[in-house]
């Protein structure tokens, strides 16, 4: 039972309740893509063919099926780290086998699931295809994702998880399709002296969206992001510069409505590092932990991952060193399979880096 002191749940993500599909039988994927007419780049609009293309695929026997969407990826890997019934995470499913699926593997790393469950929408999904030119062909439906509502979200049964959480960690994605539930979930932050984090998303987000960004930015305590996405918001806002550590900077700079913590910018480098930034000017690089190219797998959910690494430790008051170490164990190890799955991480030996 949930008390105002409650110390579990304190870790609260919101965003796409999506599953992953992997599939790895390219010729028949290749008849598929010919057979509803798909074209190359995902822009099609026609979410029939789509549907029927995402419908085939997953019944494929060896279709890999694993939660994917951000906050979810996030807060498994968060949960490893944690003490148990830490995280919680909020979103819409439709009341189907994919739901089930994620419901059961979330909950069996750890994660209490308040999902809404809907008739008219069948669960989010997005199928990775690697094809025989080695390109992947990806396609989506969030289905349910889109559906969530404030009503359902302000209920007493899913509300007071909100009240509970010290931390809240929001997908930049849901910024599209469910603006309005952000907006409930920065000012509730704001008022309550909570922790707001969220995540720049895309490229295509940030120039899309990045008028949305623009009114939500003041409430960034923490803000993830990669080295494309930092530069495509630095391009939309007129700053000037390519120089990755001055954007870092900047983000973290960007004006803030509370004062009652230093907001931290972190942006992920691929192979290369992390920087990290606070609002106070301090700026510094992390370098990765190497890994062999032959180990390199899939980097699906590797940012995700490390979002998590980062605030499991950051939620017990640990330093901002041990902060990224633990984000970049959690991305080391996921980059080493396919999609994000975290079932052997708690004997997979660490390479150290001193930082």
């Amino acid at each position: 039972m949930l008390t105002e002191t409650s110390n579990d749940y304190i870790l609260l993500g919101i965003g796409n309740s999506l599953i992953d599909l992997f599939v790895y039988n390219n010729e028949e994927v290749e008849k598929l893509i010919k057979k509803y007419g798909l074209l190359p780049k995902p822009i099609d609009k026609d979410f029939n063919k789509i549907n029927g293309f995402l419908n085939e695929v997953s019944k494929y026997p060896d279709t890999l099926k694993v939660p994917g969407g951000t906050a979810q990826n996030s807060l498994r890997g968060a949960q490893r780290l944690l003490p148990p019934n830490s995280t919680v995470i909020i979103g819409c499913i439709g009341k189907d086998e994919m739901g089930k699926i994620l419901r059961r593997v979330l909950n069996n790393d750890g994660v209490r699931t308040e999902y809404t469950e809907i008739d008219d929408y069948p669960t989010g999904v997005s199928s990775f295809s690697k094809l025989s030119n080695n390109n992947y062909f990806v396609r989506n439906n969030k289905g349910a994702a889109t559906q969530y509502n404030l009503e359902d979200l302000k209920s007493p049964s899913k509300w007071k998880f909100v009240e509970n959480a010290k931390y809240i960690y929001v997908c930049g994605f849901i910024l599209k399709e469910n603006f309005h539930i952000v907006k409930e979930i920065y000012k509730h932050a704001l008022e309550n002296n909570k922790i707001y984090a969220t995540n720049l998303g895309s490229v295509k987000l940030v120039t899309k969206y990045k008028y949305r960004m623009d009114e939500i930015s003041p409430y960034w305590d923490i803000i993830f992001g990669n080295e494309s996405e930092a530069l495509a918001f630095a391009e939309m806002s007129n700053w000037n510069t390519t120089d990755i550590f001055e954007v870092t900077k900047k983000l973290a700079q960007l004006p803030k409505h509370s004062s009652n913590f230093v907001r931290m910018a972190l942006i992920t480098r691929d192979a290369r590092s992390t920087i990290y930034a606070d609002q106070n000017g301090t700026i510094k690089e992390y370098p990765i932990i190497p890994i062999a190219e032959n180990d390199l797998i899939d980097a699906t959910g590797a940012g995700d991952s490390f979002v998590g690494g980062f605030l499991s430790q950051f939620i017990q008051g640990k330093s901002i060193d041990e902060c990224i170490m633990a984000g970049h164990k959690l991305a080391n190890y996921i980059i080493r399979q396919v999609g994000t799955q975290y079932d052997s991480y708690d004997s997979f030996e660490h390479n150290e880096v001193n930082y």
